[in-house]
């Protein structure tokens, strides 16, 4: 299997931002490459706000999947809120928000590029809160293989191999089944059959904070084959994110 690969450019205005595909040389079925250029600080703020406080997925569950939620949900989606309105407030661009913002504006260009399904940030439905260990969000994608994110933010380095490298441990430590008791809630039973087969992919995001973009997406790729990532699993997508 392969993703469909084309020249693509999204200028995502409702986001403030505009995705596109990176192609490399020696291309590798297996390594998606995108970029995200974020344009409106301001916009994507407010746009990681609305997404957290979006409530759809629980109502689509069944009333007592609901309960086991609601009370994780909400206790998340206020603290991330808070970290959220601060930067709308002015203040500077700290790891919390910029982890977040990685996470969900990947999921996001995932979703714009390939047609992703995203799925919510592992923050809302895992039981502690700002604390999870694994993966830190998810998406589904159109040959229903459940893609597992891990994001890295940096305001000074570009963290491409802290994504790389922690995103292979996770799996390493199996981190990708221990979400299964909580993806059988949200995703299709095909994408949890294909788990359980073992096929999947994972994701790696990271800021960009060199003006040599690509040379940083090089270098991920790079480490992605150095280290046979594509020898494990299904799809591996790298999405650098720069603001």
């Amino acid at each position: 299997m392969s993703e469909e690969s084309k020249d693509i450019f999204i200028d995502d205005v409702e986001w403030g931002c505009v995705h596109s595909q990176y192609h490399y040389e020696c291309t590798d079925p297996a390594i998606v490459a995108c970029i995200v250029n974020i344009n409106n600080t301001d916009i994507i703020a407010t746009e990681l706000v609305n997404s957290v406080l979006n409530t759809s997925w629980i109502s689509s569950l069944d009333a007592g999947t609901q309960r086991s939620y609601k009370v994780t949900a909400k206790e998340t989606a206020e603290a991330l809120v808070e970290i959220f309105n601060k930067v709308l407030s002015g203040d500077p661009l700290g790891a919390e928000f910029g982890e977040v913002m990685v996470s969900i504006g990947s999921s996001r260009a995932l979703n714009q590029i390939l047609h992703h399904i995203s799925l919510p940030i592992a923050e809302l439905w895992k039981p502690q809160l700002k604390q999870n260990e694994g993966f830190d969000f998810h998406t589904t994608c159109t040959a229903n293989l459940i893609n597992f994110g891990e994001a890295k933010f940096s305001a000074s380095i570009n963290p491409h191999g802290n994504a790389i490298y922690q995103a292979d441990r996770f799996i390493t430590e199996e981190k990708h089944f221990r979400d299964r008791v909580h993806l059988i809630n949200l995703c299709h039973r095909d994408a949890i059959t294909n788990l359980d087969e073992e096929k999947y992919g994972i994701i790696a995001s990271f800021s960009i904070n060199s003006g040599n973009t690509k040379k940083i997406m090089d270098n991920a790729i790079e480490t992605v084959k150095e280290i046979k990532l594509s020898n494990r699993v299904s799809f591996i997508y790298l999405v650098g994110v720069k603001c």
